[in-house]
């Protein structure tokens, strides 16, 4: 039994802290706004830089080119690579986006493609690369392997994401949480042991 606690504390000391998310960007404080576009502020604890804005791709009689899911996409209105960082700097995992090129109908494939790179990077090293070719249909980018502190998206000029999905990773525990933890772990051995000698 005192083996059993002991192993336990040690793993759930070594564990980390995940919260994973899917960024459908109709909810953007601020933004959101049918029929519109804005530059994105911090969404859900993550920084988007000035080349994505979040769109109306759905009731919009302007940008009718398609959500992935619900009514609004980030789109590279102004070209170049897309970054996306966590607010505090601290790491993540990439889980996967959809993407597809800009101007054109939702779900309208074809063979004019947009070629570029998913990337993501820890203290400026590449950590993964994903070649890319979009079109007027969705395509699905998925999870990649790795602690990353900043996403590129590089797909190539204009283009839409959504259904982004970003896991932020915690990998010590305040010392607060440990003390409580080591507190009742230790309380949890004390009425065990007092357990045996009672019935021993």
């Amino acid at each position: 039994m005192t083996k059993t606690v002991l192993l336990l504390a040690a793993l759930s000391l070594g564990a980390t802290q995940a919260n994973a998310a899917v960024f459908s960007f109709d909810d953007i404080p601020g933004g959101s706004i049918q029929n519109n576009y804005g530059d994105m502020p911090t969404y859900n604890g993550f920084n988007y830089s000035s080349k994505l804005v979040w769109i109306d791709v759905e009731d919009s009689p302007n940008w009718n080119y398609g959500a992935k899911s619900g009514d609004f996409a980030i789109l590279n209105n102004y070209q170049g690579i897309g970054t996306i960082t966590e607010e505090n700097g601290e790491d993540f995992t990439f889980d996967g986006l959809w993407a597809k090129k800009w101007g054109s109908s939702k779900d309208s494939g074809g063979t004019n493609f947009l070629f570029g790179t998913l990337q993501g990077y820890n203290n400026g090293l590449l950590v993964w690369s994903v070649d890319t070719s979009l079109n007027g249909s969705y395509t699905y980018y998925g999870a990649q392997l790795g602690s990353i502190d900043e996403l590129k998206l590089g797909l190539g000029n204009n283009f839409l994401v959504d259904d982004l999905a970003l896991t932020t990773v915690s990998p010590v525990p305040e010392p607060s949480s440990i003390a409580l933890m080591l507190g009742g772990l230790g309380l949890v051995g004390f009425m065990a042991a007092r357990r045996a000698k009672k019935t021993g």
